[in-house]
Order: structure tokens, then sequence, then C-alpha cells
């Protein structure tokens, strides 16, 4: 395994993970709103929740993408590995708190998957990149 390639990956997974998901949130404030919510967020928290998701991406992928090489692949595995990190405990918190199964939920699996797919395809370049 590549260290640059690797600390690039991270990197660039847990920025393209931040940035979008933070995005995708701020337009979606009002809809995402429930009543329990901190007036402020713990943004420790959330970053900490980003960079073990990067690691975690980039440490699954390498064998995950050795099989075949391709962007499309590699937006694949961020398919994958967005609907296995976000979709199962969005539905837990739902079956436990007080928080609808709704549209929003439906929009923001569909959001962190395309954010996975675009990690994902990130993730491709780097490893396919040649110099």
């Amino acid at each position: 395994m590549n260290t640059k390639k690797t600390i690039l990956a991270i990197l660039s997974a847990f920025l393209l993970s931040n940035f979008l998901t933070t995005v995708w949130y701020m337009f979606t404030d009002d809809a995402n709103f429930v009543s329990f919510r901190r007036e402020e967020m713990n943004f420790l928290g959330l970053v900490v929740n980003h960079l073990i998701y990067a690691i975690l991406f980039v440490w699954v992928f390498v064998p995950f993408f050795e099989k075949s090489v391709s962007l499309s692949r590699g937006f694949l595995y961020g398919i994958l590995m967005s609907a296995v990190m976000f979709v199962p405990s969005g539905i837990v918190m739902r079956s436990i708190w007080t928080v609808d199964f709704n549209g929003i939920f439906l929009l923001n699996s569909v959001a962190h998957m395309v954010i996975g797919g675009l990690m994902g395809i990130a993730l491709a370049f780097i490893y396919t990149y040649k110099k």
C-alpha cells in the first residue's frame, strides 16, 4: 500500500464527507429539525465521526478495489459503504426516538449514498493515478 496515496485518500475522503454532508444539512435544516436537537452542535463529535468514517472507508477500499479498477467500481463501493454506515443507524434512530420515517429520511439516505459514491470516485482516482 502506498503511504502517500493512503494519507491523501483519507484526507480527501474526510474533507469530501465533511464538506458535502455539511452543505446537504445546511440546505435541509428545516426538514431535519427535531425538538430535542442541541441548540449548538458538538463539532468535535462531528469531526471525529467523519475522521473515523474516512479511515474505515479507505481501509476497506483497497481490498475491494484491487479486484477491478474503475471509477464506476469506486462509485459503487462508496454507495455500499454509505448505505452500511447511514441507513441502519437512521432506522435505529427512527425506531427508538420520536423521529418519523418520512421523506427526509429517504432523501438523507440517498444524499449520503451519493456523497459516498463521490468519495469512492475520488479514492478510485487517487489509487489509479500514475505519475
